[in-house]
């Protein structure tokens, strides 16, 4: 993950291309381990129900994409006192991505977005955006968004919980900070940001490899930009004080294409974007894509890990060794 920015913080300009979905982490503790049978039974349950938040039916999408539920048993690392066992709950708002209840997130799934939205062209094809008032009712429905998103995983515990459990933490990971600023599957470590809650963020990564969870730092730091050789660019560019407060911590491993290289050019014809690759085996030879998400792909392992300690983003508090996970 990372994130994209485009000012500062403050001119009314907002790139719809972006989606943003208000993906996020509740990290959970429980003093006892669930049981996996019960929690099945419980899921049915709440899936043959019509559960409401503030008038907005609830999307079970804990299914899907790599959105689920997990448990995991806990292995303290700092002088934090966290609970024996841990629940992550994984998933976004799909309910705010058309217009149904305001004017919606996704440029392709909302027609009233898609007529505010102004058009133009770029290197990157074509961006649809929104300026002034019509960028700061988005911004305000994106918050709306990320709100909901938060409660939403917070009503799925109380219902698969209800016997107890502790919030650990509740941090989005794929949301718009403000104008100018996209958190793309990046936690955000700004303690400033109102959206922000507590300085404590999870990083999970394969079903089968320990999640971790880090207290957040202010990054990136000038000794870690020095160490990557992007200090004295940064400077050149006038850029050290956006890097300095980029405030990033990776949310998850990630996915890594096996057989691809590198992406050579994007091809656009009837609305559709092409991507030509290379192959990892002979880079001559091309592999020409228009569906990103049907790719072959697998998750990274522990070096996000390695790499997250290397580049000072965050101090490790806890390792979390799965036990079980659920996509139901």
């Amino acid at each position: 993950g990372g994130r994209l920015n485009w000012g500062d913080g403050n001119d009314k300009l907002i790139f719809l291309n972006i989606k943003p979905n208000c993906c996020g982490i509740l990290v959970g503790g429980l003093e006892e381990l669930p049981d996996p049978y019960n929690l099945i039974k419980k899921i049915d349950t709440i899936k043959s129900k019509e559960l409401y938040h503030d008038g907005v039916l609830i999307n079970w999408d804990y299914d899907i994409s790599n959105h689920f539920i997990n448990c995991l048993e806990t292995k303290n690392l700092s002088d934090i006192d966290l609970p024996p066992y841990i629940f992550l709950i994984h998933g976004s708002a799909p309910e705010f991505r058309d217009e149904k209840y305001g004017i919606g997130l996704y440029i392709d799934k909302s027609q009233t977005l898609k007529e505010l939205a102004i058009e133009e062209n770029s290197k990157l094809g074509k961006q649809y955006i929104l300026v002034d008032s019509d960028a700061k009712e988005y911004l305000n429905f994106n918050k709306k968004a990320i709100e909901f998103s938060n409660i939403k995983r917070q009503v799925i515990a109380d219902n698969l919980f209800d016997y107890g459990y502790k919030i650990i933490c509740n941090q989005s990971h794929q949301f718009l900070k403000d104008y100018n600023n996209m958190y793309l599957g990046s936690n955000c470590t700004d303690l400033n940001c109102d959206l922000i809650k507590s300085n404590i963020f999870p990083t999970t990564l394969r079903a089968d490899i320990s999640a971790y969870l880090f207290r957040g730092k202010r990054n990136l730091s000038e000794t870690t930009l020095k160490n990557v050789n992007l200090l004295e660019r940064a400077g050149d560019l006038e850029l050290l004080e956006l890097l300095t407060n980029a405030c990033i911590l990776p949310h998850g491993g990630g996915y890594s294409f096996p057989d691809m290289k590198d992406v050579l050019d994007v091809l656009e014809y009837k609305n559709q974007r092409y991507y030509v690759t290379s192959l990892k085996t002979n880079i001559s030879r091309l592999k020409i894509i228009r569906n990103v998400s049907d790719l072959q792909f697998e998750y990274r392992g522990r070096d996000i890990i390695l790499k997250t300690i290397q580049l000072d983003l965050g101090e490790i508090i806890a390792r979390l060794n799965p036990l079980f996970s659920l996509k139901l």
